[in-house]
């Protein structure tokens, strides 16, 4: 608002406002006040600068000079050096978007302060910084802040001289004054120059002499020391690029580098992660510049690989655990913070292995086999030493090891090598020599599960090791784990495995399934009714994978029947009791156990079979025994729905068995399909549940049986098509509803299409059918009418295409009566009506398919 003001009136408020500072300021008025106070007057010196206020610092320094002595001393210089700090702001500050002419002002002033005021600032600044140091650090760290703001505009020969940069450099060991002096510094080294200037500049800092002088004693200024190291170390990573062609200077930047990193790997090494992270950009750069350096054979650094080490040491160093972290697979807030570290040291790890992969190798083998070494270590007793020795490997070490053990693949450039004596090979090989002292640990136990999926191939050519896999998976902290989100995760790389490993693991089906027989019990589990209906199931990989093992081709086929009657029998036991005892009439909204015991065995039976071989590629086309298991299973579930349609969570549950047991038990499910359908599964379905079944469920019965599904889908078809149209003649509420009843019309489009795909056309005009036949193709045209669902409209076009190439024929066997004029009356009429609409566009990519079925019916 100051704009509105006119000279006389901003003079008034300037000549007010400056009185009360020179005799009113109070040093203890509020900070925002003083705050306030500085704003207010660098908008009169915005203003009036240079133009109509030319003495304003002038001014600014003479309320200095006049309260020196006095008792308002420290109040004038506290304000002004909040004045400096806001003009700085206020005028230079690229943090604040401006308007080009207010762009052109704060330029003005900036060259007006250059001429001359900024001399006397600076020397004011750095007289009250002299005069403070000692007894008003408040007052010094003021200054020392304003000097870093101003030198990144100013020239920098005001600021670094030998007086200045001595007293710098000495602050720098005062407790009270070396934050905001390395604060400073890293201001006048960030400052844009040209590249010999800056580099001139560096050399004449000389940094890496100033921190062999410091003191490393506090958290907070390792940290801003970190961040001086990494601001020089980015600066001199640029140089080495910018002055590639100029021999000297090259040298002298490469060399400088050199000189800086032992103190960025004293840093990089911390125990304050903190302070570590503030050096990765240092560290990126200087791996990128090595990766270029490698290019041209290390000319410029030829004893690069000391450097390498030590920093590759030191990264891996970084990546182990903190003893003191909880472990919980990254819930925990510092674990999650360390493993986004550990992300990060990954990179420069990979970059490491870019550069120069032997070391690397030779590095990371040193680490693991010492860290394995002193997990084995033995008193001369013959016991095995504490887990908590100063001798042996703490947790965190081992699963250091693992961990590298898990990525050395990934890091790896040339293919890995299994062979015996490998590096790999031995590093497995002293792995499943120490699990046994670490297998009882969550750390440990996931990443030697994570290291078996991860490298199948590995277990595969040496199978001796297989055993000692599945120990790992069979113990306490592995598929026994009691932490769910760990046991989930491990029952899927469970049977990852095992299909990885099927034709390796027939010798140990009978061990493992007896050490995992209790986890196959399925117990009452208390759930809410609201739960019940969005509950997952965080076993079904681990069913999945009993399946994939009894069912392996070297297990005779008796022996994989005997094997899933065991574990499924009592599974359809607990089924009848609960059914023949009514106890699923016992279940509350607030406890639904039975009927989610029944959901899970359910769930179960179907993933044991979805881990069993499809019945078409056994040989001989023989009927395995395992099949009358299943029939026997499919029985028990006609029952249960029976029992139970009207729950939704177990019409979802005979889905899901449903769909994985066709594959496997192949034609034996059709005699249960109509039972089903007509018990619930169809009759009393919801919505999406129908959007589910005409996408999922019949499109693949139709794909799986082709021709012999033809007499379940004839008897289907018409109370499929009444409930399709049951659910989109009601009412839409909500977005909701309208999106679900979208999805269902396509669906049902579709699967009219994979009807006629499929050679099913037939069904459409059977005896039981042909009087719904006009209702059916009248949806289909209503269909094409609707624009505003783009994805139906173009399935109901196909699907007019198919009636057409299928009935539209001359001849009497291919037509059908009334056909003919179907096509005239409705179809042509529907293509005319949409390629005639306002909105249609030829160039629009819906508008062609619209298009190709238009030419493609008057072609036919």
């Amino acid at each position: 608002r100051i704009n509105t003001l006119d000279k006389t009136q901003q003079d008034i408020i300037k000549q007010t406002l400056w009185e009360w500072i020179k005799t009113s300021l109070d040093i203890n008025e509020k900070p925002f006040i003083k705050n306030k106070l500085a704003q207010a007057i660098v908008q009169l010196f915005k203003n009036q600068y240079p133009e109509n206020w030319p003495t304003f610092f002038d001014d600014l320094i003479g309320l200095v000079d006049q309260s020196m002595n006095t008792p308002r001393s420290d109040v004038i210089v506290d304000f002004f050096l909040r004045v400096c700090s806001t003009i700085d702001e206020e005028v230079v500050s690229l943090l604040i978007n401006r308007s080009s002419n207010e762009l052109q002002k704060n330029t003005l002033i900036k060259d007006t302060m250059r001429e001359g005021a900024v001399v006397k600032l600076v020397e004011y600044w750095f007289k009250i910084l002299m005069a403070n140091c000692q007894t008003n650090p408040n007052i010094a760290n003021k200054c020392l802040n304003i000097i870093g703001q101003y030198v990144m505009w100013i020239d920098i020969k005001l600021v670094v001289t030998d007086t200045f940069m001595t007293a710098l450099y000495q602050f720098m060991n005062v407790e009270d004054l070396r934050m905001a002096a390395t604060e400073c510094l890293c201001s006048i080294i960030s400052k844009g120059m040209r590249p010999l200037e800056k580099l001139q500049l560096i050399q004449l800092l000389n940094v890496p002499n100033l921190l062999s002088q410091l003191k490393f004693d506090n958290i907070d200024f390792e940290e801003q020391i970190a961040k001086l190291i990494n601001l020089l170390g980015v600066e001199l990573t640029s140089l080495c690029e910018d002055v590639k062609d100029i021999p000297e200077a090259k040298t002298m930047a490469y060399s400088y580098i050199q000189t800086l990193l032992p103190y960025m790997l004293k840093l990089l090494a911390n125990e304050y992660d903190d302070t570590s992270s503030a050096l990765f950009q240092f560290v990126t750069n200087y791996t990128n510049l090595l990766k270029q350096q490698k290019k041209i054979g290390f000319a410029d650094i030829p004893n690069y690989q000391e450097d390498i080490l030590e920093l590759l040491k030191v990264i891996i160093a970084k990546m182990k655990y903190d003893e003191d972290i909880e472990f919980s697979f990254g819930e925990d807030e510092d674990e999650a913070l360390f493993i986004e570290m550990r992300k990060n040291l990954k990179v420069f790890y990979d970059a490491i292995f870019a550069i120069d992969e032997n070391i690397s190798t030779q590095t990371v083998f040193s680490v693991v086999c010492s860290t394995f070494e002193r997990i084995n270590i033995e008193k001369i007793d013959g016991t095995n030493v504490s887990l908590n020795s100063s001798i042996n490997a703490s947790w965190s070490e081992a699963e250091l090891a693992l961990y590298l053990i898990y990525i050395f693949g990934e890091s790896k450039r040339s293919t890995l090598n299994y062979e015996p004596g490998s590096v790999f090979y031995q590093m497995i090989e002293k792995m499943f020599q120490s699990s046994k002292f670490n297998k009882n640990i969550n750390k440990i136990s996931k990443y030697i599960i994570g290291i078996a999926d991860r490298y199948t191939n590995f277990f595969e050519i040496h199978s001796q090791f297989i055993p000692n896999v599945l120990e790992a998976f069979v113990c306490n902290r592995g598929l026994h784990n009691s932490e769910i989100i760990i046991k989930t995760r491990l029952n899927y790389l469970f049977a990852r495995f095992v299909k990885s490993m099927k034709v390796k693991l027939a010798p140990y089906v009978q061990t493992v399934l007896t050490n995992i027989q209790s986890l196959l019990i399925i117990q009452p589990t208390p759930i809410t009714l609201n739960n019940l209906n969005s509950q997952s199931y965080n076993d079904l990989y681990l069913f999945e994978a009993v399946g994939m093992l009894i069912s392996l081709d070297s297990i005779p086929l008796e022996q994989q029947s005997e094997y899933l009657g065991t574990i499924i029998q009592p599974m359809l036991n607990t089924i009848d009791e609960i059914i023949s005892k009514s106890l699923y009439q016992m279940d509350t909204p607030k406890n639904m156990q039975f009927t989610h015991q029944l959901n899970h065995i359910i769930h179960a039976i179907g993933s044991i079979g979805h881990g069993f071989p499809n019945i078409s590629l056994l040989s001989n086309n023989i009927t395995p025994p395992w099949i009358a298991i299943f029939n026997k299973t499919l029985e028990s579930n006609v029952v249960v729905l029976e029992r139970l349609s009207d729950q939704n969570s177990i019409r979802e549950s005979i889905r899901y068995i449903l769909q994985r047991l066709i594959p496997c038990i192949g034609s034996e499910i059709v005699k249960f399909i109509i039972p089903m359908m007509n018990g619930g599964l169809l009759t009393k379905c919801s919505k999406n549940e129908l959007t589910s079944l005409l996408t999922s469920f019949f499109d693949l019965l139709i794909h799986k049986f082709k021709n012999n599904a033809l007499p379940i889908m004839n008897e289907l078809l018409y109370p499929i098509v009444e409930r399709v149209f049951m659910f989109l003649n009601q009412p839409a509420n909500g977005t909701d509803d309208v999106i679900s009843m979208f999805e269902l019309r396509r669906a049902y489009m579709n699967f009219l299409g994979t009807i006629f795909t499929s050679n099913l056309q037939n069904i459409l005009i059977s005896d039981s059918n042909s009087k719904h036949l006009p209702m059916i193709m009248e949806s289909v045209v209503h269909c094409t009418r609707d624009s505003a669902d783009v994805q139906s409209q173009k399935s109901a076009l196909s699907v007019l295409a198919k009636m057409v190439n299928v009935w539209g024929g001359t001849t009497e066997q291919n037509s059908i009566p009334g056909f003919a004029d179907f096509i005239y009356q409705q179809i042509v009429t529907i293509i005319f009506e949409i390629i005639m609409k306002d909105g249609f566009n030829f160039q629009n990519a819906e508008s062609l398919v619209v298009s190709f079925f238009f030419f493609f019916f008057f072609l036919l």
